[in-house]
């Protein structure tokens, strides 16, 4: 009995003393290993200042790297820095484990913003190893930056003309998957639709997605007025797509295959652990949004991958964006 007392008391000093001391290191140096810092990794490069980018959000979509990296691409030449995106040494969905460390997931998709890689500044004299938070970001689900109404659109369009290259892996396949379901005499409505791991996840302060009946009336209206002869539909979501099949028909073409019933949270999370394709995850993003990109008009709800496509056009014929609120 009192070997129990005494044991249970030495477990509870412990817990509250020593594994609590552990825990609170470990949680520690987790946070400052992702804050900015600089790095002086070898006497290279003195004459320049790189700025590493990453993102501690592991299992965020493409797209919204793709903008708070555009983000920091911004802030980084402001600073006369030299920017370099760093999707290789944390995990990350689109990178396999066993190439953690060694490949970098950004280069499978984009060129480097400045034509550095990890490779090249690794022995560099001045290195800035940038926080993994998301930046304070420009106003991209702001309807009026959206419509161009502010005039700071055409800023952010030649950032991502300048910075923001395809790879050329990722450029052949948006080529191919044009070729294969555009045809030059076709004048094509893009919709984009965010499935219901938004609908159902409802995350805060995130513009409120339109459901699929709403979605399918307005793309109808849209498409007779402005005399379009097909739809591209842009969704990972089988409830939007069996309702625009249902509607249009041999009118309706995707760049997907496979449809997705979500059931909440985060789509990244949830395809990650079906074990699915990482890298092939993202390049089908990529290449989908790079044909939405090149619709001639757009009816969409406010995601990252819509605003990925206003930066990537050059102009869209006819724009409707859903206006439904926020997620409280």
């Amino acid at each position: 009995m009192e070997k129990n007392i005494v044991y249970r008391i030495l477990s509870r000093v412990w817990r509250s003393t020593v594994l609590k001391c552990y825990r609170g290191c470990r949680e520690r140096k987790k946070e400052n290993y992702w804050k900015e810092h600089w790095k002086k990794c070898g006497k290279e490069n003195r004459d320049k200042t790189f700025y590493v980018i990453r993102r501690r959000d592991c299992y965020c979509g493409l797209f919204s790297l793709f903008l708070t990296n555009l983000q920091r691409i911004d802030d980084a030449l402001k600073a006369g820095y030299i920017p370099v995106v760093d999707l290789q040494n944390d995990f990350n969905i689109y990178l396999s484990e066993d190439k953690l460390g060694r490949e970098n997931a950004w280069e499978y998709y984009f060129k480097q913003p400045a034509g550095y890689t990890l490779r090249d500044i690794q022995n560099s004299r001045n290195v800035i190893v940038g926080s993994g938070a998301v930046p304070p970001m420009f106003p991209y689900l702001d309807l009026d930056f959206l419509y161009g109404r502010t005039g700071e659109l055409a800023y952010w369009r030649e950032l991502v003309r300048k910075y923001m290259v395809l790879s050329d892996g990722a450029s052949q396949r948006v080529e191919e998957a044009y070729n294969r379901l555009f045809a030059p005499t076709d004048k094509v409505l893009g919709v984009k639709c965010r499935g219901t791991d938004y609908a159902n996840g409802k995350p805060k302060n995130h513009p409120i997605q339109p459901t699929p009946g709403q979605a399918v009336l307005k793309a109808e209206e849209i498409f007779r007025e402005q005399g379009c002869t097909k739809v591209f539909l842009a969704t990972e979501d089988a409830a939007f797509y069996h309702i625009f099949s249902e509607r249009f028909g041999d009118k309706l073409i995707a760049n997907k295959t496979e449809y997705a019933d979500y059931q909440g949270g985060s789509a990244g999370r949830e395809e990650y652990e079906r074990g699915g394709s990482g890298y092939e995850s993202g390049m089908e993003y990529l290449v989908t949004t790079m044909l939405l990109a090149r619709c001639q008009c757009l009816c969409a709800g406010c995601v990252s991958a819509t605003v990925g496509a206003l930066l990537l056009t050059e102009g869209y014929e006819y724009t409707y964006l859903f206006d439904l609120g926020i997620y409280e």
